[in-house]
């Protein structure tokens, strides 16, 4: 039975409003909830839905036309905030953050409706109440449309201007309230907020949506917050809660729990995406740079772009000079771009041998002396310090302990810990029906399964992983799979997950909440499982 809202507000006439800005910051809250458990957790949790749910519950209800998919919409948005709590990068920014996982959530749910040819369906439902905004304007198709382009071009705004204005007209804060949040003078925030009116007031008139007069300009002094319903507030705290307690499984909605992987897994592409153009359009610049300073002149600055369009902190001349640490995303990718090259390599040590590398190099009566990422060093172009490698001393003997400093750049962690400058975080897996199982590495047989070692498929065996724990690079020690045991530990270089190779030499980011089977699945060969490779992790491609 749906939960029903006794006033869902019209963002074209209001903005949405409110939302008590008094007690703990979204930072202390956040925090509280990440570390806590019991009562504090939960109250924690219940202040932030108090605070934000009027404005994720604007945006789902605003958006999509059936009530029980806004309350799924509501509550997936929350469940990711819950799972996200101890990782976001701007903790007092919530507000704009939760805007858009709003935003995708909603647009999640459309989208799956318009697949099951739903629209036609809700449309004749019996009995169902149009709903109002607080003027009591039905919400009649052509409203919502006007409501989903305005969210569309918000959505398209700079982050700056857009944080602007889901903090002040969205939710409600003053100019003063909302640059102390953004660190800001309010003479910049207010310039921010006038800009992003004046851009959304023309792309909007544009688009043949016909705002009313000053509306925009009046937001934030005649916002009125839209009515969230308290039932679903507390029901959406209870789901939060058992993500704070471990009990995520058979405790969520099964709507809500595939709505919110969706979201998470749409964040997470579009973070190593932006990443990815980055990195290529930084590639470009540098050698846009280079052909400058081959011709010998200087690029000519205009003098009007050196001038701020708006008052903006100082920097001092330390903090122009200062290295700022990668974010996580890059590093992932960077972590990505290392597995890949390891593939490359163990690839074309097939290719030459017929055979994948055994999990070391042994001596003559069968001991292991060297990793397999010895073994693997002609084909990832680290020829010359193969060949000082004594293939018949161990790896700590005395002439090989001395190559441990020479590790390669592939095999470097690449989060700036304090880790041994000899450790690597990437291993295979050992064991019975594991990848790296026996001494002699698994054949490549001609006709037309290459593999038969593998019937599972190259596609849903992991080959390399990032491990729990670093070890000697050169050492043949690795991450011992035993189906009865407990998994060995993984992901010691992120906190949300870990990067993994599997045999074809793809790479993924596999999360922590992974189903155990699943896991048990991909990590053997010939398990003869069935895999989705969805749920595996997601694809980081080249």
């Amino acid at each position: 039975m749906a939960i029903r809202d006794s006033v869902v507000v019209d963002p074209l006439k209001t903005l949405f409003g409110g939302g008590a800005t008094a007690g703990l910051t979204d930072g202390q809250l956040l925090e509280r909830f990440a570390t806590r458990r019991g009562e504090d957790a939960e109250l924690a949790f219940t202040a932030l839905v108090t605070r934000h749910g009027p404005m994720v519950w604007g945006v789902c209800r605003g958006l999509l036309r059936n009530p029980h998919d806004a309350e799924d919409a509501f509550q997936a948005a929350f469940f990711v905030l819950a799972r996200k709590a101890g990782s976001l990068r701007q903790p007092e920014l919530v507000g704009p953050w939760l805007y858009g996982v709003a935003l995708r959530t909603a647009r999640q749910v459309k989208a799956g409706n318009e697949r099951r040819r739903r629209r036609e369906a809700e449309a004749a439902m019996s009995g169902a109440k149009v709903a109002a905004d607080a003027g009591g304007r039905e919400l009649t198709p052509s409203v919502r449309e006007e409501i989903e382009t305005l969210h569309e071009e918000i959505d398209r705004l700079p982050e700056r201007y857009r944080t602007a204005i889901v903090l002040c007209d969205l939710q409600g804060l003053t100019h003063e309230e909302a640059a102390r949040r953004l660190g800001r003078p309010v003479g910049t925030v207010s310039a921010r907020i006038s800009r992003a009116r004046d851009r959304l007031k023309g792309r909007l008139s544009r688009r043949g949506v016909a705002l009313p007069g000053g509306v925009l300009a009046t937001a934030v002094a005649t916002g009125q917050a839209s009515a969230m319903p308290a039932a679903l507030a507390g029901s959406t705290t209870k789901i939060a809660m058992s993500v704070s307690m471990g009990l995520t499984a058979g405790t969520v909605p099964a709507s809500v729990a595939a709505l919110s992987q969706g979201v998470i897994k749409t964040m997470f592409l579009t973070k190593i995406k932006t990443v990815m153009v980055t990195l290529i359009l930084a590639g470009a610049a540098a050698g846009s740079v280079a052909v400058v300073a081959q011709q010998g002149s200087a690029p000519r600055v205009d003098a009007a772009a050196e001038q701020p369009s708006e008052a903006a902190p100082q920097k001092s001349p330390t903090t122009v000079t200062d290295k700022a640490e990668p974010r996580e995303a890059e590093l992932i990718v960077r972590s990505a771009a290392n597995l890949r090259k390891i593939a490359r390599g163990i690839h074309a040590y097939l290719d030459t041998n017929k055979r994948f590398p055994p999990p070391a190099i042994y001596s003559a009566n069968g001991k292991p002396l060297l990793s397999w990422r010895v073994a693997i060093l002609p084909f990832i172009g680290e020829k010359a310090l193969y060949d000082q490698f004594k293939l018949d001393e161990p790896w700590d003997g005395p002439h090989n302990q001395g190559l441990l400093k020479l590790r390669p750049k592939v095999y470097a962690p690449v989060v700036n810990r304090s880790q041994p400058t000899e450790s690597t975080y990437y291993q295979g897996f050992t064991g019975k029906r594991a990848f790296f199982e026996g001494k002699n590495g698994i054949a490549l047989v001609e006709g037309r399964n290459p593999f038969p070692e593998i019937p599972d498929g190259t596609v849903s065996t992991l080959m390399v992983v990032e491990a729990g724990a670093t070890v000697p690079w050169t050492k043949p020690e690795d991450l011992q799979y035993a189906p009865d045991q407990p998994f060995p530990k993984l992901g010691g270089q992120f906190k949300e997950g870990f990067v993994a190779l599997t045999a074809d030499g793809s790479t993924r980011f596999i999360n922590r909440s992974i189903d155990p089977k699943i896991l048990h699945a991909i990590i053997t060969r010939n398990g003869e499982e069935v895999i989705n490779n969805a749920a595996i992790g997601e694809t980081i491609a080249p």
